[in-house]
């Protein structure tokens, strides 16, 4: 796995106790890579023969353009966070797509429904691609910087069928009055001590969909536990995208439940539970 920042991921524990069971012959370590670093480290693990790679933050574009190929998800999407092996070199792949499906699509599946999502970087593409996918036709983008959410929102209705509105991150609780579903494709709950929806902005009926975990309760799960909103939280993303990643990497069916127990577990005994 290759990030910036990396220190606080649970992707090799997640991915080392998967093999540890199925006795596979493999191991999953993580490389902090500066962003300068990235192009001539991507080519350095595919000297050394690494038979498969997982990007995240702040990585995700820059790797579909140093790729030699795309899947079709991943072209649209303009990220990825998967990366196999090929001859030639690294085939993109976004697994945060079929992450973002597994999470809600029993939540969305046969309703009407329209969504915000929050941020407008890699992580959000891959959600309004999802989205569309399950049926969402509009949906608003709240993000800081306005020039790369009209960018994306452009993309979203060209690409995925979205008809999408930008707001400035302000302005997120308004359009959280005006949708069934919510996903922070953002780093807030990271970095950032509040989160730009509050308790006050959702109701039971919001289905909330946090694509970052943390060792602690992130804003976003306070507040929508606080105002009994349907939460679903990061580890589920990192566990339903990390299994698509498995599969096309290994071509094996992985244990999902191996996968989230360990990951569940690891941050219990940092300390700060997460259940």
């Amino acid at each position: 796995m290759i990030g910036y920042p990396i220190s606080h991921s649970a992707s090799p524990i997640m991915y080392n106790a998967l093999f540890r069971v199925r006795d596979l012959p493999h191991r999953y370590i993580a490389v902090e890579v500066p962003p300068e670093n990235l192009g001539e480290t991507l080519r350095s693990l595919h000297r050394l023969g690494f038979k498969g790679l997982n990007i995240t933050i702040p990585h995700k574009e820059v790797a579909a353009i140093e790729a030699v190929g795309l899947t079709e998800e991943a072209e649209a999407v303009g990220a990825v966070n998967t990366l196999s092996r090929e001859r030639e070199g690294w085939v993109g792949h976004n697994t945060d797509v079929a992450g973002v499906v597994g999470c809600l699509y029993s939540h969305i599946s046969g309703r009407d429904c329209k969504a915000l999502v929050l941020g407008a970087g890699g992580s959000a593409a891959a959600a309004l691609y999802a989205l569309g996918k399950m049926g969402v036709r509009r949906a608003y983008i709240a993000n800081r910087t306005i020039g790369r959410a009209e960018r994306l929102a452009e993309r979203a209705g060209r690409l995925f069928g979205l008809s999408c509105e930008v707001v400035e991150l302000g302005r997120a609780p308004e359009a959280a009055s005006r949708v069934e579903i919510i996903v922070n494709a953002t780093p807030l709950g990271l970095t950032y001590s509040e989160a730009p929806i509050g308790e006050r902005d959702l109701t039971p009926s919001h289905v909330v969909l946090d694509m970052v975990y943390s060792h602690r309760p992130t804003p976003m799960r306070l507040a929508a536990e606080a105002a009994g909103a349907t939460y679903v939280d990061g580890v589920r993303m990192l566990v339903e995208q990390g299994a698509a990643s498995v599969r096309i990497l290994l071509g094996i069916e992985p244990d999902k439940r191996v996968m989230e127990g360990a990951v569940r577990s690891w941050l219990r005994r940092r300390g700060e539970a997460w259940s």
